[in-house]
């Protein structure tokens, strides 16, 4: 059950005991984590009134920018943002992807290990940040 975070957990309590499932933990844990991740990376900083530094700042005005600069900024959010909220990606990598044939997005990659029963899992996980500023994980 430590897969799934604790709201996961309570929205999902009849389910646990009425449906057996072949996802393995690994299954579960990484779709708990792109789940969350899709949460917190398309929350708009100062929208969550309980914790204000919640989420990233508006990248609508970055992502159609091309300069390094802007690019680091984003990097630089969607790590902290991982590092601060969603502790079970250990040694959080993000990485812009230059491969991209849409100029009105921008893909990173972020890299990390996930711990799973005393073993760490690799994790690779690709985000687009479109024109519009939101953020696809998966």
């Amino acid at each position: 059950m430590r897969e799934r975070r604790l709201l996961e957990r309570i929205a999902n309590w009849n389910e646990a005991d009425a449906e057996r499932t072949s996802q393995t933990q690994v299954d579960i844990l990484v779709r708990s984590v792109n789940d969350h991740l899709a949460r917190l990376l398309n929350t708009r900083q100062g929208s969550v009134p309980i914790d204000p530094s919640f989420g990233v700042p508006d990248f609508t005005n970055l992502a159609g920018g091309t300069g390094r600069g802007s690019v680091t900024e984003m990097e630089d959010e969607i790590r902290r943002m991982v590092l601060k909220y969603e502790p079970r990606v250990k040694s959080p990598r993000v990485v812009l992807n230059a491969e991209t044939t849409d100029v009105l997005s921008i893909r990173f990659s972020l890299q990390g290990t996930l711990e799973v029963d005393n073993r760490e899992i690799p994790l690779h996980i690709s985000t687009t940040v479109g024109a519009n500023g939101k953020v696809r994980v998966g």
